[in-house]
């Protein structure tokens, strides 16, 4: 039996504890380093994921708006008036002579020169009248020309000679009447127009009373507006108009001032003004309802903005000028304006980009990013010198 003594195992026992001691120290060192290197990560991550929240945020605060370019041009002021078109030549076609339609030439529509025949009037009894004239007039003018001759030798007295001239006056009248009743069985065209109603049919029997057709012309479209007497001096004979239709709303029609009445109606304080048309019965038509606009003032290398950028506040009005991709609030100081633009006096210039879709709520000194194409009046087809104008209405 051995014996350990008391000195040598508690001597055992402590260097057992120390070395587990030992092993549980370098556990605890790797984990607190895995711990440090775990950490690190979450912590990098979470960064990263702020980084692009940030990121995203900055992306959201640029607003997406949509801009037109400002131009240069002209714009004009205007009175603008309601009224139709009218022609300066319309006429009711009635027969001279009365009878039988025999035939209708032409109809509701048609465009007719002067002399081309319209409608046929039954001429069997007016040919006999004709020549039963004819015969008439050779045997007066035959027996009055032996008549002549006795005359000349003191054979026939003065008077029998004065009746036989007389005489054949009388067939020659006869004659001219019946041939004009023969022509004038055919109806025809006193100027170029179009007939715009017929109002017989073939086989009715007219009479000098009896309407057949209307007839306008083509080149002379007049409309004629009353104009407030306090606009007298604002108007002149040859001022250039604009004539335009709700009828029609792609088209303008150039216009100009052709008569002005020199006198202010008492009762309503208006002046008659007929402005003509440049259109040759193309497009407007008489009884179409327009809005006559005549020019009072141009200007020429106006500043033009698109009307759908302005915002309203308080009565004033504003655009958002684009500036270094900050949307900058502009004050507008309007002048001349049309259906379409508005001239800018001050505060915005030629070539600037001016905001027309978002820029309601937008605030000033916002960020913003341009989306689609711009847009000038230019590029959208718009003719300046004819939708470029501002209106006075009475």
């Amino acid at each position: 039996m051995i014996r350990v003594k008391p000195t040598t195992w508690w001597s055992s026992v402590l260097v057992l504890g120390m070395v587990a001691l030992a092993a549980c120290g370098a556990r605890d060192e790797a984990g607190e380093r895995e711990e440090r290197v775990e950490g690190r990560d979450s912590t990098e991550t979470e960064q990263a994921a702020v980084d692009s929240v940030g990121a995203d945020s900055t992306a959201v605060e640029a607003v997406p708006v949509e801009a037109d370019l400002v131009r240069v041009g002209p714009i004009s002021s205007y009175l603008v008036f309601n009224s139709t078109i009218e022609t300066e030549e319309a006429v009711q076609v009635f027969p001279q002579v009365s009878g039988l339609v025999e035939r209708i030439a032409a109809e509701e529509g048609d465009r007719v020169e002067a002399g081309d025949t319209l409608l046929y009037i039954e001429d069997e009894q007016l040919r006999i009248n004709y020549q039963e004239a004819k015969v008439n007039l050779e045997f007066q003018e035959g027996n009055f020309r032996r008549n002549e001759e006795m005359f000349k030798r003191k054979l026939l007295s003065d008077q029998d000679y004065e009746t036989k001239r007389f005489e054949v006056e009388q067939a020659r009248l006869r004659y001219d009447r019946a041939r004009l009743e023969l022509k004038h069985a055919t109806v025809v065209a006193p100027f170029s127009g179009v007939i715009t109603e017929r109002y017989v049919q073939a086989g009715a029997r007219v009479s000098s009373g009896s309407q057949l057709y209307d007839l306008i012309k083509l080149d002379d479209m007049i409309a004629r507006v009353f104009v407030p007497g306090q606009y007298l001096m604002q108007v002149a004979k040859g001022q250039r108009a604009v004539i335009g239709s709700d009828f029609l709303p792609d088209q303008q029609f150039d216009g100009w001032v052709k008569r002005i009445s020199p006198v202010v109606d008492p009762r309503s304080g208006t002046f008659k003004v007929t402005v003509g048309v440049s259109d040759r019965f193309e497009a407007l038509r008489p009884g179409i309802f327009v809005s006559v606009r005549i020019v009072t003032d141009t200007h020429e290398e106006a500043v033009l903005v698109p009307k759908n950028a302005i915002v309203y506040d308080g009565g004033e009005q504003y655009v958002f000028a684009v500036r270094d991709s900050v949307a900058q609030r502009v004050l507008l100081q309007p002048g001349y304006e049309s259906a379409v633009e508005i001239e800018a006096l001050a505060n915005v210039f030629a070539g600037d980009r001016v905001i027309t879709v978002g820029q309601n709520g937008l605030k000033d000194g916002a960020r913003v990013r341009l989306v689609g194409g711009e847009k000038s009046a230019d590029m959208m087809g718009i003719d300046a010198r004819t939708d470029s104008v501002t209106s006075v209405r009475d």
